[in-house]
């Protein structure tokens, strides 16, 4: 009863600054360390409810490794690098996370907005998260080809010279060996279905320094 207890979780309706997110926390003691997922569809379980999203799997490993972390998906469908800036430094301050996990840049992309201001927003969000104490993974990602491949390689170049910069962990690319297998894909080609979701835990657990 007690396992299945732990493995339940609290998903509230948050509005930061305008924006509203679900917010799941693992029902658990104030003290446990914050990991922040701030990012796009991508991590907001776009398409499926949110216990199959790779940040519930997330938790659920953490538990099964007895981890004690609380893990917030803070995660905004359609969210670029502006809208991220413009409301990190409140869910910083309001949950104060060890870790951030952070995830965005692909609506940048498939907007064909400029590299230049997506690299300024990230770094300046890293800056921010530093200087709140806690450690960033940055999670990159790759534009379809279509999009030319000037732009895809100077994209994927955004991510490589930030975590340089800055001297943060980077995993490159967040939907390795998924993006292009319609088995791991939702119908619209663009998102993970539930097994690509299983994946992206797959790709991110390596990365994240938890002590």
């Amino acid at each position: 009863m007690l396992s299945h207890f732990l493995l339940r979780f609290k998903c509230l309706a948050v509005s930061l600054l305008g924006f509203g997110f679900v917010a799941c926390v693992l029902p658990a003691m104030a003290e446990n360390p914050k990991i922040l997922i701030f990012g796009d569809s991508l991590s907001a379980a776009y398409g499926l409810t949110q216990q199959q999203g790779w940040p519930s799997l997330l938790q659920n490993k953490l538990i099964a490794k007895h981890y004690h972390y609380d893990v917030i998906n803070a995660s905004v469908s359609g969210e670029t690098t502006s809208g991220g800036l413009s409301r990190l430094a409140s869910a910083l301050a309001e949950f104060k996370p060890s870790i951030i996990i952070l995830e965005l840049g692909a609506n940048d992309g498939l907007r064909g907005l400029p590299l230049k201001e997506m690299s300024q927003n990230l770094s300046a969000m890293i800056t921010l998260s530093k200087k709140a104490k806690a450690k960033v993974l940055l999670v990159g990602m790759k534009i379809p080809p279509n999009y030319g491949p000037k732009y895809a390689a100077a994209f994927s170049q955004v991510y490589t010279k930030l975590s340089q910069q800055h001297k943060i962990t980077l995993l490159p690319f967040m939907l390795q060996d998924i993006a292009t297998k319609p088995s791991l894909m939702q119908d619209d080609g663009l998102h993970p279905n539930a097994l690509g979701q299983e994946i992206i835990l797959q790709n991110i657990w390596p990365t994240l320094q938890i002590k």
